[in-house]
């Protein structure tokens, strides 16, 4: 076992352009009447999730207003690895949680004119809110039948040709600490997942599982992430003359991020091992939006908002455990004092809309939301980009701009009561070749990455308002679709190739939200 060490990870380069969506990648949450409609808000203002979204919807408001929304989240995660289904008759994958989307207090502050005059700024509103972009927590179990792939192939490829000494632990050495060594290979070593093989025809010295090439291994794979994404805004509007509406919100976001993953095989000899890694991440960014809505008539609204890229400053910690039993059974941990930090520019972000008033019955909303997820990007803490070069190299050429469509609908049974319904979809964040490339010197040992294959929400929802008060109530059905890979074998022989595992995520959630009109 090696000692634990203060690290200095200045050099070790840890994050990967897989790892930024989980970050960057918000989701549509907020007030019941909000997620009602899935989001379709951006040409109708008047809501207080609406404004994160075209600050213009600020504007729109005749009333002063306190609201809040509280949601209960049931979650459950299925997946089929090489036609072996996930089990959930044990619980795994399943998850129920409380908690709140958003609270906001909006001033609407006409300005005094002249009794007949209709004309120039009307209001001018403020706001003040808090709204969970998204939640981080899920559960997945995925089990795989008996496969030729090993991540004990991986390890010897990834380690190549690092000496013998440099792995070894000594009372005078930890390899720990060399900030050319990754973590991973030195877990390998100490564990004997991996052997040293010489050449003999040109004595070249390289790494390989210890494995027999002909042995297969059933591997499987479990993850609990946890926390949040949030946003803390100020926001202006105004009013002019009934026709125009500007507004703009400053924001502060907030991410607390904490994953665990096990990720497991059993030899078909006999034995195996568990890896289990554990990742903290916490960032603040701050960004500013601006939008105009313009109303051309009373039954025609369009929308256009634009969302400048959040910066974040982030700070990572990374652990890990490996439990083996391969001539022995034993256990390493890596220092946990791992820590990376770096800075994040998230996105830039377009969002375009259109409504339609019927009457006083019925609205007909869209929405188009453009993100430019290639155009993200990693800086060491300091704001340079240098030592990511490959990372922002590479988001360009395994992400996609990602383009979201809502459409929603709201229509009056009553002159108080409303029926809402919703539907929305997001494009694939991820290109199909996607790879997660591990730079030789990283202190990350988790090797599994995620490809998005495209998220759908169905919505539906009502609404009972008075003239002082109101309250609301949405369901969201969402389908996250993800394939799961255990490592990057592209890097190996055709004979190691990993099969991915098909993830869906499903989850409901019910919200309501209350407020009051002063």
């Amino acid at each position: 076992m090696a000692m634990l060490v203060v690290i200095n990870c200045s050099l070790m380069i840890a994050q990967s352009e897989m790892d930024v969506i989980k970050y960057v990648q918000t989701d549509i949450n907020g007030t019941a009447r909000y997620m009602g409609m899935a989001g379709a808000f951006g040409a109708l203002g008047g809501d207080a999730s609406a404004i994160k979204d075209n600050p213009a919807g600020l504007g729109i408001y005749r009333k002063s207003e306190l609201v809040g929304s509280m949601s209960i989240m049931l979650q459950n995660s299925t997946s089929n690895w090489k036609d072996m289904k996930g089990n959930d008759s044990y619980g795994y994958g399943d998850m129920y949680k409380t908690g709140f989307n958003n609270f906001s207090l909006v001033f609407a502050s006409p300005i005094l004119h002249n009794e007949n005059q209709s004309t120039g700024l009307l209001s001018s509103n403020w706001s003040f809110g808090y709204n969970r972009l998204k939640d981080f927590n899920r559960t997945m179990n995925i089990k795989s039948g008996a496969s030729s792939s090993s991540l004990t192939d991986f390890m010897g490829y990834f380690t190549r040709n690092i000496p013998y000494a440099d792995l070894k632990y000594t009372s005078s050495y930890e390899p720990f600490s060399n900030n050319n060594v990754p973590w991973l290979s030195v877990l390998a070593f100490e564990g004997g997942l991996m052997k040293e093989f010489v050449n003999p025809s040109n004595q070249t010295d390289h790494w390989e599982s210890f494995l027999n090439g002909s042995e297969t291994v059933t591997p499987s794979y479990f993850l609990t992430e946890k926390g949040y994404l949030d946003e803390y805004s100020i926001g202006w509007a105004g009013n002019f003359s009934n026709m125009l509406y500007l507004g703009a919100t400053a924001n502060l976001q907030s991410i607390n991020y904490t994953s665990t993953s096990t990720y497991s095989e059993l030899f078909g000899s006999g034995g195996g091992f568990d890896l289990k890694n554990t990742i903290i991440s916490k960032g603040t960014g701050v960004n500013l939006n601006v939008g105009a809505i313009l109303r051309p008539t009373d039954f025609l609204r369009f929308g256009l908002a634009f969302h400048t890229p959040t910066i974040y400053a982030m700070n990572d910690q990374y652990s890990a455990t490996l439990n083996y039993d391969t001539d022995i059974k034993s256990s390493i941990s890596t220092p946990t004092d791992g820590v990376n930090e770096f800075q994040l520019q998230g996105p830039m972000q377009v969002n375009a809309s259109a409504a339609l008033v019927v009457g006083k019955k019925g609205i007909i909303s869209a929405e188009y939301d453009f993100s430019n997820y290639t155009g993200t990007r990693l800086m060491n803490k300091d704001g340079n980009a240098e030592d990511y070069t490959a990372e922002n190299n590479g988001m360009k050429d395994m992400l996609n701009d990602v383009t979201t469509i809502k459409i929603g609908g709201e229509y009056k049974l009553t002159d108080n009561f409303s029926l809402r319904a919703g539907y929305a979809n997001m494009s694939v964040a991820t290109k199909a070749e996607a790879q997660k490339y591990m730079v030789k010197n990283t202190i990350r040992t988790d090797t599994e990455y995620f490809l998005h294959n495209g998220t759908n929400y169905i919505t539906a929802g009502f609404g009972y308002r008075e003239a002082s008060w109101f309250i609301d109530f949405a369901l969201m059905h969402k389908i996250l679709d993800e394939h799961y890979m255990s490592f990057n074998s592209n890097l190996l022989n055709p004979e190691y190739a990993v099969t991915p595992a098909s993830v869906s995520t499903v989850t409901n959630n019910l919200v309501v939200t209350l407020g009051l009109k002063f």
